[in-house]
C-alpha cells in the first residue's frame, strides 16, 4: 500500500467535501425555505420583518456550517480487518465492514463534484440491500489507490477463488487506471448521442410522466394548505366553470403529459448514460456514463449469472435492444448491481453474447415450446374482470355489450401471441429462454450458474403431461411454463447432474 494513504490513522476528505456536503444538504434546505414560504403566506406571520432573502440567507448560513462540522466530523480508516467510517454531528454514525464483505469498490462524479474535481468513492457489501458506504469527495488519484488498496485487502482476506476473484478485478481496476492516462482499452461497445436520443424516444414514456407525476404531486401535496388557502373563495364562486373547462382540457393535458414526459425520457437517457463505454474481457466487464454523475461499474467474471435482453414496441422499429448483465447479489440488491446498456443494435448483441457464450455456436440446440394451454389459462385470467366490468355496465348501458366481443378478440390474439413466444432451447452448457410478444426479452445462462432446478406440475398439467421448470440463480429465478413432462424431466436430471459435477465457481 502506498504510504501516503496511511489508512492505520483517521483520514479525512478533500477541504472540497464541505462544498459537495454543502450542496447535498440544499434540498433540505430548500424544503425548510419553502415551507416558511407557505407559512408565511397562508398565515401572514412575520418572521422578525425579515424579506424572504433575508430568511434564504439564514437558512444557507445554517447550512453551510452544519457542512463543515459534517466534514470534520467525517473520517474513514482501517482497524484491524476492517474498514471503518465514521460521521454525525448530532448523532455519531460508526460503519465497519470487513474486507471479506466487500462486494465491490466503486467511483462516481455528480456535476458538483466534477467542477471541483473530486471523486466519491462507494463501498458496496455482499448482499446488502442498503445504500453503499459512501466517501463524498476525494482526489481522484487517491481514490483510485484507496479503490486499489481496498480490493487487495478483500483478496488477501479471502481464500484461493476469492483471490481469483479479485485477481480478476484489480486487472479491470488497472485498465481503469490506464483509461484515466488516455491510455486505456478499446470499448467492445459504445453509445454515442444520436443513440441516446432514439433510445431515450422510445423509452416507456407512460412510466416517465407517472414517475414524474409522482415527484411534484409529492412536493406540491406537502403544502397543500397554504398553496389553496389563498384560492378557496375563487374556487368555491367557479366550481362548475372550472368542471366544464376541466372536460374540454381533458384532450390537451393528455397530449401535454405525454410531451412533458418523452422530454423527461430524452433527459434521464442522456444524463444516465451519456458517453456509455462498456469493457469486456476474459476477467470481467466494466462500464462508465453519466452526465451530471459519472459512475463507473464492474463485475469480475465469475460474478456474472446471467444475460439478458430485450425491447419494446418503439425500439423494436429502429431495431435497438437493452442488454442487461445481472450480477451476484440479494434479490434485493440485484438490480442495483446490474449493468445496463440501453440501446444496442443487433451485431453489438451478437458481439456480446459472442464474447461470453462461445458454447452456444459449438452445439446443436434442443428445443421445447410451451403448450397452448398457457394461453388458454392467459385468455381467460386476463379476460375475467373487464368482461365481468362490461357485462354489469351493460345492464344501464346495453351498447356497452358490444365492446365485449372486441375487448375478448383483443385480449386471446395477444394470449395466443404471447404463448408462441415462449420457449427454451439448450445444448450441453447453456439454455436460453425467451418469452414476450409486445416486449421480448431472452435470457442465456450457463448450466454450471445455476444454483438449483425446480419441476413443478399442476393438477391440470398432470393430466396433460406438461410441467414448470424454474431455475434458480444467484441473481434471480428463471422459469418456463407449460412445457412438455418428459423433456423437462429429462432436462431436469441434467441440469442437477451439471450442477452436482462441474468444478467451475458460479462465483
Amino acid at each position: 500500500m502506498p504510504n501516503d494513504l496511511n489508512l492505520h490513522l483517521p483520514q479525512r476528505q478533500n477541504p472540497f467535501g464541505v462544498a459537495v456536503i454543502f450542496f447535498k444538504n440544499l434540498r433540505i434546505a430548500l424544503n425548510v425555505f419553502i415551507s416558511i414560504v407557505f407559512v408565511q403566506l397562508g398565515s401572514r406571520l412575520d418572521f422578525f420583518s425579515l424579506s424572504l432573502y433575508g430568511i434564504a440567507g439564514i437558512i444557507a448560513l445554517f447550512f453551510l456550517v452544519l457542512s463543515y462540522y459534517q466534514y470534520r466530523k467525517f473520517f474513514f480508516y482501517i482497524q484491524e480487518e476492517k474498514f471503518v467510517l465514521e460521521k454525525g454531528v448530532f448523532k455519531r454514525d460508526k460503519m465497519t465492514i470487513p474486507f471479506d464483505r466487500i462486494q465491490a469498490v466503486n467511483l462516481s462524479q455528480n456535476i458538483i463534484q466534477q467542477m471541483l474535481g473530486v471523486t466519491a468513492l462507494k463501498v458496496d457489501t455482499a448482499g446488502s440491500k442498503f445504500k453503499e458506504m459512501e466517501i463524498p469527495a476525494l482526489d481522484k488519484s487517491y481514490a483510485r489507490a484507496l479503490q486499489k488498496r481496498l480490493l487487495e485487502l478483500k483478496k488477501e482476506s479471502g481464500g484461493e477463488e476469492e483471490q481469483e476473484d479479485k485477481e480478476e478485478i484489480l486487472s479491470e481496476l488497472n485498465e481503469a487506471i490506464l483509461e484515466d492516462q488516455g491510455l486505456g482499452p478499446e470499448p467492445l461497445l459504445r453509445l454515442g448521442l444520436g443513440d441516446l436520443l432514439r433510445v431515450g424516444l422510445t423509452e416507456n414514456h407512460l412510466r416517465s410522466g407517472l414517475i414524474l407525476f409522482a415527484v411534484v404531486n409529492g412536493y406540491i401535496w406537502q403544502f397543500e394548505e397554504y398553496i389553496l388557502k389563498p384560492f378557496e373563495n375563487y374556487i368555491d364562486s367557479t366550481a362548475d366553470r372550472i368542471l366544464t373547462y376541466g372536460l374540454v382540457l381533458v384532450p390537451i393535458s393528455v397530449l401535454l403529459f405525454f410531451v412533458i414526459a418523452t422530454l423527461f425520457s430524452l433527459i434521464q437517457t442522456v444524463l444516465r448514460f451519456f458517453q456509455l463505454r462498456f469493457y469486456a474481457n476474459e476477467k470481467g466487464v466494466r462500464m462508465t456514463s453519466g452526465l451530471l454523475k459519472k459512475a463507473e461499474y464492474h463485475i469480475p467474471v465469475n460474478k456474472i449469472q446471467y444475460i439478458k435482453w430485450g425491447s419494446n414496441p418503439l425500439r423494436k422499429l429502429i431495431g435497438y435492444k437493452t442488454i442487461t448483465v445481472k450480477q451476484a447479489g440479494s434479490e434485493a440488491a440485484a438490480d442495483r448491481r446490474s449493468l445496463q446498456i440501453p440501446g444496442a443494435k443487433e451485431a453489438q448483441l451478437q458481439t456480446v453474447l459472442d464474447f461470453f457464450f462461445e458454447e452456444r455456436k459449438k452445439e446443436h440446440y434442443r428445443e421445447a415450446q410451451a403448450h397452448w394451454l398457457l394461453a388458454s389459462q392467459l385468455s381467460f385470467f386476463i379476460s375475467f374482470l373487464p368482461v365481468s366490468g362490461l357485462l354489469i355496465g351493460g345492464f344501464w348501458y346495453p351498447i356497452i355489450w358490444y365492446a365485449i366481443p372486441v375487448v375478448t378478440a383483443c385480449i386471446v390474439f395477444f394470449s395466443f401471441k404471447y404463448y408462441q413466444s415462449v420457449h427454451l432451447r439448450w445444448n450441453k452448457d447453456i439454455l436460453v429462454l425467451s418469452k414476450g410478444f409486445v416486449y421480448p426479452r431472452s435470457y442465456i445462462i450457463k448450466f454450471y450458474k445455476v444454483q438449483n432446478v425446480s419441476l413443478k406440475q399442476s393438477f391440470l398439467q398432470k393430466r396433460r403431461g406438461l410441467a414448470h421448470l424454474i431455475f434458480h440463480s444467484a441473481a434471480g429465478d428463471l422459469n418456463m411454463p407449460h412445457m412438455p413432462y418428459v423433456v423437462a424431466r429429462e432436462l431436469y436430471d441434467y441440469i442437477l447432474y451439471r450442477v452436482e459435477s462441474s468444478d467451475e465457481s458460479w462465483m
